[in-house]
């Protein structure tokens, strides 16, 4: 056999191979754009600086994500301001929340737990603490909650903020503009009670909020004070200081964490 033979030989095996990789690859992209019938819709929000998820039920979480084990959900990926990243890293979820665009990605989650979810689109100041949570909770546990009834009231976010019973406490205000950075956020902000005062925080702003415990989201002590959680536009969440000693507690927005106050027991 030549070497012009071989040479032919050579070149044949490498289409081949070629082809076969092709046709793989677009077998493979096929089965990952294929979205299942059987797809539960969850709509993802981005925002300056954090997610907002609605299922197809109506009900809506902030910062929190809760899903079912075993099924597939397609994430319909919008944003209300700049260009974002939806990214679930443990389940290799990459997509980008573009305004006035609709992106979509699919998947199905195999394995009960919790995970974490990120922004990977530089998107302004906030963009380090632009996190969530996502739960994956196990079949089993899912069945139970679907055979309880609901006695005809609708699923609330587990992220939103526990009322207190009685008389509304010592008021701390949220104002309207609080989200724009440099303008006035707490009033006042610097909270002076008595050690089980109850302080009444009341969002005048737009845009959900939280008073949460801490210098800011680097804080390894954040939030281990007291926090309302995510506090809606126009809502209000209590916090109770029964277990504060005497003492000093800056406090932050996590959603905006430029967004701070302090509150001092004597």
């Amino acid at each position: 056999m030549g070497h012009a033979t071989i040479e032919w030989v050579y070149v044949g095996v490498v289409i081949s191979l070629l082809t076969w990789v092709g046709a793989e690859s677009w077998n493979v992209e096929r089965q990952v754009e294929h979205i299942p019938p059987e797809t539960e819709t969850i709509k993802v929000i981005g925002q300056q600086w954090f997610w907002t998820f609605e299922h197809q039920d109506g009900k809506k979480e902030i910062g929190q994500l809760h899903l079912k084990q075993g099924v597939p959900y397609k994430f319909e990926i919008v944003s209300k301001d700049v260009i974002h990243d939806f990214n679930v890293p443990d389940y290799t979820i990459l997509m980008d929340a573009v305004p006035g665009r609709v992106n979509v990605a699919w998947n199905l989650f195999d394995t009960p737990g919790e995970y974490r979810i990120q922004c990977r689109e530089y998107c302004g100041f906030g963009h380090p603490t632009m996190k969530a949570k996502l739960f994956v909770e196990p079949f089993s546990q899912t069945a139970e909650a679907a055979e309880k009834p609901t006695n005809g009231q609708n699923a609330t976010s587990a992220q939103a903020p526990v009322q207190t019973a009685g008389p509304p406490g010592k008021p701390l205000t949220i104002l309207a503009g609080a989200s724009v950075q440099g303008s006035p956020n707490f009033d006042p902000d610097t909270i002076t009670v008595k050690k089980g005062d109850k302080i009444t925080v009341t969002n005048k702003d737009t845009l959900p909020h939280t008073v949460t415990s801490g210098t800011g989201p680097t804080d390894p002590n954040n939030a281990k004070q007291f926090d309302t959680s995510i506090i809606e536009a126009g809502a209000t969440a209590d916090i109770e200081t029964t277990k504060l000693n005497p003492g000093q507690y800056p406090f932050f927005c996590t959603v905006h964490p430029y967004m701070t106050g302090k509150l001092v027991v004597p």
